[in-house]
């Protein structure tokens, strides 16, 4: 394989080319492409322009759309390919990536046909739930799904007879969600941190738990997604990390990543408000902190693209892995240099201000407000919860987390 088409609503943007130095993709715009009046570029890392952007650049965007650790390893493991050639597992999975594009092999290398839409059973479900990998039970059948993240996940159209995989070239509308043999109730978990960030009043997915399964899946609406009429478009959308030019692997700013810094720098140069997308990321920041969330990385932030330009996207992998004493407990981001939730203090939270180029009393204030709401919403969050699959052992454990950190939050305030 030479090179992959970038199409967009069946036009071609461009293509990706295989370094043959590096193994890795550079990427050029296609001139009609270019001629449009209404053309985009597929990350503004990469700018519209005529010529070639070489590989170094390029393949951030690209690398980015995959799948990590455990998920990327049981797709790899499916296909017969190395966890480590981005260019052959893109190759595979391009058909339905996260944002608007598709990648289309220029010859026969991709293994799989063209197919259509296709029912998943209550059996495939069930045992997917189980910790299964998500693939159907034909032999024949290849991995599809190339969302990026390492939980247990695959992309579905949601139909009124229930799932299905979608057809070759036909956009998804949902994400299954599924838990880990490591993470009990890690669905319930999520669906809940959701709803209290939801109840907080911070712009979230939405989604629901399906329990005709133990533990139930958890149903995510994709939000680079619209539908209307019968049809399905994709909407073109970045993460932080292809935002900021950072390969996946430097997601979390420990390991050299972004910064919330680099994150609001980023939103006043591309956003269409950048005023309430910072405002919203400050929100966004103190509901990590309150639900114990510590995986709030530059991949769990998205930037949207819409009619009036790129917003910051709704909250997404929201979890409190301050229930699983496992976990790694610190913040992902940093807090003015302070990761532990616990011990922020009026001068954290200043001092996050002034990195993110806003008043400090606008940012004490958000937590003053979060805090004091957190309480009334989280029983409002459980009640979601109950009304989805009825008790669960995740609001006893999310509870402690939560009702631990806004206490030691507002203690310090």
């Amino acid at each position: 394989m030479n090179y992959l088409t970038v199409e967009f609503e069946g036009d071609v943007v461009g293509r990706a080319h295989v370094d043959a130095r590096t193994d890795e993709f550079a990427f050029s715009y296609a001139e009609e492409w270019l001629d449009r009046p209404d053309s985009f570029p597929i990350s503004v890392h990469l700018p519209l322009r005529r010529e070639r952007w070489p590989a170094e650049r390029a393949h951030i965007f690209f690398a980015n759309l995959l799948p990590e650790g455990q998920a990327r390893q049981a797709i790899c493991d499916r296909l017969g390919i190395s966890p480590d050639n981005d260019v052959a597992l893109l190759a595979e999975l391009g058909d339905d990536t996260a944002g608007a594009f598709r990648f289309v092999p220029d010859d026969a290398t991709k293994s799989q046909t063209r197919r259509g839409r296709r029912p998943i059973t209550d059996t495939e479900l069930e045992e997917w739930a189980s910790g299964e990998p998500a693939f159907p039970l034909e032999d024949d059948y290849e991995p599809r799904l190339s969302l990026a993240g390492a939980q247990h996940k695959t992309s579905v159209v949601l139909t009124s007879d229930g799932y299905a995989q979608p057809a070759s070239d036909e956009p998804s509308t949902h994400i299954l969600k599924f838990d880990s043999p490591d993470f009990p109730h890690l669905t319930a978990n999520e669906f809940l941190t959701t709803r209290f960030a939801a109840e907080l009043g911070l712009d979230t997915v939405t989604s629901t738990l399906d329990d005709r399964t133990s533990p139930p899946v958890l149903v995510v609406e994709r939000y680079d997604r619209r539908s209307a009429d019968q049809m399905t478009r994709r909407l073109h959308q970045e993460d932080f990390c292809q935002i900021l030019g950072y390969r996946p692997s430097r997601k979390y700013e420990s390991d050299g990543g972004p910064s919330l810094g680099d994150v609001a720098s980023s939103i006043r140069q591309y956003s269409s408000r950048p005023a309430a997308d910072v405002l919203e990321l400050v929100r966004w920041v103190v509901v990590c902190a309150l639900s114990g969330n510590a995986d709030g990385h530059a991949k769990n932030l998205s930037m949207l693209y819409g009619p009036s330009g790129l917003s910051l996207a709704p909250a997404y992998d929201l979890v409190c892995t301050r229930a699983f004493p496992r976990l790694y407990r610190g913040l992902a981001f940093s807090v003015g240099g302070q990761r532990n939730p616990d011990r922020l203090r009026t001068q954290e939270w200043e001092s996050l201000a002034e990195t993110l180029g806003v008043s400090p009393s606008l940012v004490l204030r958000q937590v003053e407000a979060l805090t004091d709401e957190a309480d009334a919403a989280f029983v409002r969050a459980c009640e979601q919860l109950k009304a989805e699959i009825g008790e669960s052992h995740a609001i006893q454990h999310v509870s402690k987390a939560v009702e631990k950190r806004a206490r030691a939050m507002r203690s310090h305030l």
